[in-house]
């Protein structure tokens, strides 16, 4: 089959078409014909390098977690999937294939509704925000900070949140605030216009920092009252302590199971109540996947990246 990898660590341009061996499948597999593939910002660190203590992979390296496609093959032991299904798959990587063999408890039917491209990105953003707010173990009316609220999982984490009945501010660039407002959130503050510090300090019962590399993290701290949570899905402030915050980084644990997750988004979808936004699409080719992977390490997109 045709995969887009490389073989080296480095800029964009590394990125090969290969030709490797289908995947086999295992009892419990199915074997997924992508038809589109969504490209993530841990992707272009993998094939950087940065990753490569934290994970050593062999080369070749096929990156990629959100793919959305047909099923054609399906294990011994599957239920409740059959071929013909169009499905949304999580795999841990090599999404960046032609087919991908994946558990069947990592998968959800795509909603009919839902495009091809909103299901390409779908997957780990959705699983992350859903993870998230679970963590933050939020009650009824308290109020919730969303931190890079505009953001592929921040905007997915307020309209989860508001689902739950979660008071929610958004803080996004004032270009974002009617976006942000039409997901749900009850405020949204523009952190290139207001001061963040005066307008939000000691508001939050819960503050999620979604914010790119973590950014929010010293200044997040301000906004949570005293005895509050901080989530964040990188950085965590220093000094919590003295506030008696729970400062808490979002990591995937085993009983965080992707099933849960998708079935929650796509039931969330159905009903209309989650909107996704798609920043760019691109070929499926080795062409679409360096353009996509240049806008990537530029750090100025908004939404999420899908090959098609």
């Amino acid at each position: 089959m045709k995969a887009l990898g490389f073989t080296t660590y480095g800029v964009p341009e590394v990125f090969e078409e290969l030709e490797l061996p289908k995947p086999t499948l295992g009892e419990k597999d199915v074997l997924i014909k992508a038809q589109a593939i969504g490209i993530n910002p841990y992707d272009a660190l993998l094939r950087a390098g940065t990753m490569q203590k934290i994970r050593p992979l062999e080369f070749p390296i096929v990156p990629g977690s959100d793919v959305v496609g047909e099923i054609v093959e399906v294990g011994s032991k599957v239920k409740h999937y059959a071929i013909g299904d169009i499905v949304i798959a999580h795999p841990s990587i090599g999404g960046y294939g032609e087919y991908v063999a994946i558990s069947s408890a990592k998968i959800v039917k795509k909603p009919e509704e839902m495009s091809l491209e909103e299901a390409a990105g779908l997957a780990s953003v959705g699983t992350t925000a859903y993870f998230a707010v679970k963590l933050a173990k939020l009650k009824k009316n308290e109020t919730l900070i969303i931190q890079g609220a505009s953001g592929a999982v921040g905007s997915i984490a307020v309209q989860i949140a508001k689902e739950a009945g979660i008071h929610v501010i958004g803080i996004a660039h004032s270009r974002n605030r009617d976006y942000v407002s039409a997901l749900g959130a009850d405020e949204v503050v523009a952190y290139d216009e207001e001061n963040l510090a005066n307008r939000l300090a000691d508001k939050a019962d819960v503050v999620l920092d979604a914010s790119f590399g973590g950014k929010g993290a010293a200044e997040g701290l301000q906004f949570v009252k005293k005895g509050g949570r901080y989530i964040s899905l990188t950085s965590l402030p220093d000094n919590a302590e003295e506030k008696k915050v729970k400062a808490m980084r979002m990591t995937r644990t085993k009983d965080m199971k992707d099933k849960e997750a998708l079935g929650y988004l796509a039931d969330l979808y159905r009903s209309h109540k989650l909107r996704l936004k798609t920043a760019e699409t691109l070929t499926f080719d080795l062409r679409g996947v360096i353009g996509a992977h240049q806008l990537i390490d530029k750090k100025k997109v908004a939404g999420k990246l899908v090959l098609k």
